[in-house]
């Protein structure tokens, strides 16, 4: 693994440490070169696509980012990086397994309203590595109250801290782990709790998030079904446009099991707003992912609807694995089982 010190990709400058920068629509975690440049960190290496749209935000001084145009208007770049050395990493085979910052520079003549504090940005009383009790440590007891599934604080923390609900997406990459779906299930408390007070918030993270799974992004939205599917049931009268929008996303593999999980959770709260996806499950009842197969059994059951128990019953021997979060716990549930529940939820 070759490690060296970090310099924008533009101007070959150093760049300074992460520091968290304060612009209208929220606290970024970033910085800003002498070029000009914009620079995001996305310590996982797995939100690149919302560390993307968080840089060009910042380049542009706001969300409103119709019309402007790579390459044209501005430029980008993204290294591998890894937040604690504050080095760039290069490990051939394995850039999964560092962060990333990504670069966004505005072409000479394009329209930019970076704020002012913005500059000041990389001072080392702003840093975030060394401000005592600054994100880290915010991040860290968002993860304390994710363990212990206190919903309600961490709803709390988010209505007062925009940067509460990008640690979650933060947090919700690797869906083998329990801490993934709590941040998830986090997103619907705050949803349902706080829609109405930080709308805003809650739809540029839709926003986000629908890009995150787009080609622009490069497919990188981990969870970004499953989150929209909990914040959606968290308010579906807000957000009832978005259920369409999400499940056009259908024929993407890398997404399809967590689609149907997200139209499981809307399904639960407002059966009418999935009703139109009933066409489409006995297909997916056949695909060779077993998680999908289970999700749309699952979505079947919860639908009621008669003219799928046909399709269900054809798992009723099926004893693949699924995997199953419900009550705090990421579970392994069989095929056949799910079916079974599916069954007698339908009607006799």
């Amino acid at each position: 693994m070759i490690r060296n010190t970090p310099e924008c990709p533009f101007c070959r400058r150093y760049i300074n440490r992460m520091a968290d920068i304060k612009a209208e629509f929220g606290s970024v975690l970033g910085g800003r070169c002498e070029c000009g440049a914009v620079y995001v960190c996305d310590p996982t290496g797995h939100n690149t696509g919302e560390a993307y749209m968080e840089a060009l935000a910042l380049s542009k001084g706001n969300w409103q980012l119709n019309g402007i145009e790579e390459n044209v208007d501005y430029e980008t770049e993204t290294i591998d990086y890894d937040e604690k050395s504050h080095q760039t990493v290069y490990s051939k085979g394995n850039s999964s397994l560092s962060g990333r910052l990504v670069f966004v520079k505005v072409k000479s003549g394009t329209e930019s309203s970076l704020p002012e504090q913005r500059a000041q940005a990389d001072s080392p009383s702003q840093s975030r590595i060394s401000t005592p009790g600054g994100k880290t440590d915010m991040k860290g007891k968002v993860r304390k109250l994710l363990e212990s599934r206190d919903y309600e604080d961490v709803a709390q923390m988010a209505r007062q801290d925009r940067g509460v609900i990008r640690w979650l997406i933060s947090l919700a990459y690797d869906k083998e782990e329990e801490i993934t779906w709590r941040a998830i299930e986090a997103v619907g408390v705050i949803s349902k709790k706080y829609s109405k007070e930080i709308m805003d918030v809650l739809r540029d993270t839709v926003r986000r998030l629908l890009w995150s799974m787009g080609e622009e992004s490069g497919g990188i939205g981990w969870s970004a079904a499953e989150m929209l599917g909990e914040i959606i049931a968290g308010d579906p009268d807000a957000f009832n446009d978005i259920v369409p929008i999400l499940w056009s996303f259908k024929e993407e593999d890398m997404f399809r099991s967590g689609i149907l999980w997200a139209m499981g959770r809307i399904s639960l709260v407002r059966p009418d707003m999935t009703a139109f996806i009933a066409d489409d499950l006995p297909g997916m009842m056949r695909d060779p992912n077993p998680n999908v197969r289970g999700y749309a059994a699952w979505v079947a059951g919860i639908s009621g609807a008669g003219n799928l128990v046909e399709h269900i019953s054809r798992l009723l021997d099926d004893a693949s694995p699924v995997a199953f979060y419900r009550d705090g716990n990421l579970t392994s549930r069989t095929l056949s089982e799910i079916a079974r529940d599916a069954m007698h939820k339908m009607p006799k």
